[in-house]
């Protein structure tokens, strides 16, 4: 009940993702799409556990796997969060190709079914093809993720250097849902395989089927928890903000007298303006306030002070709290309170920071001054 009630949820948020109108259509379908092939595996698996197959062959000749299609779907919707003009090319879909190869396969069991009156799983060619749907499913996934999640870090380090608050651009959430659902398939798929071969399905064994029931529950409501996660940012994406990038030989021959004079001009605006009190504080919005080229600002910050924008906004935000902290003004205001008025969004950010600073947490300096 609880597998079926979730690959029933699996199909609704689906659908959700796919007719619901956002500002990221090709993202919101790649992701229902990972989501409904996921749940049609689900469903698929139950048919036959439930032995609806038996009274009811024809469930099993509609194309319900698709197992092969996830890693790239995953891939392509990581890849469409962290490229604003990202658009489905023909490289693209060659990789789903293999889903295609799955689909005549799936024909021929089908036909040889129809032809000679026998139930699907039983054709002479349905063990081999589904042990070599799985391994390359397996695969697959390993790879697919692995390559999301490079251009997860990839991008995070670009928001580093654009923004401070990380909160309405970071893909944190991503990269956690793809470490978990990695992690499961590379325990499912191997699971499935082993199976096959040594059991092919002999549900007598009581500990192959609660290990079955629990890996299938998991990887059920993990695909209903990324769906929802999906779902709840749908609108939510760094796409919307523009992110500098820049060519370190395209400003390689820029004078010193210049560049101290840019950061003079920086400077001026944390000390004097104290600009980094803004929380939604960008490396555009402080270039266009310090009158610089975004890309130049980025180009000073990382190679002349070492730090890239993140870094460099909180070090004076960190300074200002630690002032407060020693001012006798602001003895009655407590330490987040102060935080979040420097330029601080979180409590977590706040605390991260101020250890990297001054390498104790913001209570135990506060103690010991």
């Amino acid at each position: 009940m609880l597998i079926v009630s979730g690959i029933i949820q699996g199909f609704i948020i689906s659908g959700i993702l796919f007719f619901r109108k956002t500002d990221q259509p090709v993202s919101s379908k790649l992701l229902s799409g990972t989501i409904l092939f996921v749940s049609l595996h689900l469903a698929n698996l139950m048919i036959v556990d439930l032995n609806l197959e038996v009274r009811f062959p024809y469930l099993l000749w509609i194309p319900s796997s698709y197992l092969t299609a996830i890693g790239p779907l995953v891939f392509l919707y990581t890849k469409s969060l962290t490229n604003v003009s990202f658009g489905i090319t023909k490289k693209d879909s060659l990789q789903f190709i293999p889903v295609i190869v799955e689909l005549i396969f799936h024909a021929i069991q089908v036909t040889y079914c129809l032809k000679n009156n026998v139930q699907y799983y039983r054709t002479p060619f349905y063990f081999i093809f589904s042990l070599l749907i799985y391994i390359w499913t397996g695969i697959s996934i390993v790879y697919y993720l692995k390559m999301s999640l490079e251009k997860i870090d990839k991008y995070e380090l670009l928001v580093l250097k654009n923004f401070t608050n990380l909160k309405q651009v970071t893909l944190a959430w991503l990269r956690k849902l793809i470490v978990y659902y990695r992690w499961l398939w590379m325990c499912w798929v191997p699971f499935i395989i082993v199976l096959l071969v040594s059991f092919q399905f002999q549900k007598q064994h009581i500990i192959i089927v609660i290990i079955l029931y629990t890996l299938v529950i998991v990887i059920t409501y993990l695909t209903y928890w990324i769906g929802l996660e999906g779902l709840r940012r749908i609108d939510f994406t760094f796409a919307k903000y523009q992110l500098s990038t820049y060519d370190q030989k395209s400003y390689i021959n820029v004078p010193k007298h210049e560049i101290d004079n840019y950061i003079a001009r920086v400077e001026q605006l944390m000390l004097k303006e104290k600009i980094f009190r803004d929380e939604n504080l960008s490396l555009r919005n402080l270039a266009q306030q310090a009158d610089i080229e975004p890309n130049l600002l980025s180009h000073i910050l990382n190679t002349n002070l070492q730090k890239n924008f993140y870094e460099y906004i909180n070090t004076f935000r960190v300074e200002e709290v630690m002032r407060r902290m020693k001012d006798p003004k602001y003895a009655h205001f407590k330490l987040l309170a102060i935080a979040y008025d420097c330029g601080f969004n979180s409590k977590a950010t706040f605390n991260r920071a101020f250890k990297k600073e001054t390498g104790v947490p913001p209570s135990a300096f506060k103690k010991s001054k």
